[in-house]
């Protein structure tokens, strides 16, 4: 009678337990990175001692990895993630990279920088992204705003709105968006146009 108890707790147990190892295998594979299966982002980081460690810069409490990541060891993230040329600056750097910000810090313009990099200082732009060998000595467009769209000049461009530091920036005020402030005024047209019902009446 004994025996019999014995016998059917150790079945129970065994079925418990594989039972276990099932649920826990169907689990991992549900969520382990499984090569060639998905669309991964690629790595776009050049291979330097600054980012070597991926998790320097992608994790939990950085909220720069997904959940499904947490128990990932470093060795895993190229089975998913392969190594991509970086994107380079196409332009000079010449006025420091300090000024990064004012043409890229605003993720919803167009060439600005994503929103997961608010979080780096500017000093670091240039450990991933380096300066393209074609394009060291181009001059950027301004502000790289070149595809957003922009206002109208609701005014005519002569007389007392010939000059549009006028109005936009007196003294200390100023009308001008953050990334515009250091912009000269010989730029102002590149982007902005006058209507054409306001070009008309200025004739």
């Amino acid at each position: 009678m004994n025996h019999r108890i014995v016998s059917t707790v150790v079945v129970i147990i065994l079925a418990l337990f594989v039972g276990a190892v099932a649920l826990f295998a169907t689990t991992a594979a549900s969520v382990a990175p499984q090569e060639g299966t998905s669309a991964a982002p690629d790595n776009p980081h050049p291979s330097a001692r600054h980012t070597d460690d991926c998790m320097e810069c992608h994790s939990l409490e950085l909220q720069s990895i997904p959940e499904t990541h947490r128990y990932f060891g470093l060795e895993t993230c190229e089975s998913c993630h392969q190594t991509t040329e970086a994107v380079r600056v196409p332009h000079s750097i010449a006025m420091g990279d300090s000024r990064c910000p004012l043409c890229h810090g605003e993720p919803a313009r167009d060439f600005g920088m994503p929103v997961g990099h608010l979080q780096y200082e500017t000093e670091e732009c240039l450990l991933c992204h380096p300066v393209s060998s074609t394009g060291y000595d181009k001059q950027p467009p301004p502000a790289g705003l070149s595809k957003s769209p922009t206002n109208d000049i609701p005014h005519a461009l002569d007389g007392l709105f010939e000059d549009c530091d006028q109005c936009h920036h007196v003294e200390t005020r100023t009308t001008l968006p953050e990334n515009h402030q250091d912009f000269g005024l010989d730029t102002c047209t590149e982007c902005h146009e006058a209507t054409a019902s306001d070009s008309e009446s200025a004739e």
